[in-house]
């Protein structure tokens, strides 16, 4: 009975990672660049390269209702079911957004796990500084926490005053959308 139960799990763990492995990334891809078109957000220029676990896009330029919004240099998308990560890097903004916030993003990290699967967690570094981001899929919100930099302070006093300041020397900004 031991090795019956045994060798279930041994061949469900073997389907689960066939069907990661096999799984057509670059179809999910696609599939989330369609349903950005919805909402008037193109990414276009990109360069697809499957990896093992991964998929890996490079090259990237975003629109936003035709205004050129950002450069990205890379992508990994990481897609396991039980624990997905998106990892970019090197972010350039338009330059319309430099009198709000620095325009460089050098690195943003996205989770989702099934351990917590009505949270999207976020890290952002930049000349911004840190920011924390919590997205609550079921109140629809989602609340940043930032450490800004001296740029921060010295440039972007105004985009400041959005955010509200804690105890602990951060600030704070919640949206619900």
């Amino acid at each position: 009975m031991v090795k019956k139960i045994m060798k279930f799990f041994v061949y469900l763990l073997f389907f689960i990672f066939s069907l990661i492995l096999f799984m057509p990334k670059e179809s999910v891809y696609f599939l989330l660049e369609k349903n950005l078109k919805v909402f008037d957000i193109v990414i276009s220029k990109e360069h697809l390269t499957q990896n093992f676990l991964s998929l890996e896009v490079e090259n990237l330029e975003v629109s936003a209702k035709a205004i050129d919004a950002a450069l990205i240099q890379k992508v990994d998308i990481v897609l396991l079911g039980v624990y997905n990560h998106v990892n970019v890097e090197s972010i350039q903004l338009s330059s319309l957004v430099e009198s709000y916030l620095p325009s460089k993003i050098d690195s943003l990290d996205i989770e989702h796990s099934l351990l917590d699967p009505l949270h999207v967690v976020g890290e952002a570094k930049g000349e911004f500084g840190k920011a924390f981001l919590i997205l609550n899929l079921v109140d629809r919100n989602i609340s940043v926490a930032l450490k800004p930099s001296k740029v921060m302070f010295s440039k972007y006093r105004n985009s400041l005053r959005m955010f509200k300041k804690s105890q602990n020397g951060e600030y704070v900004y919640a949206k619900n959308f």
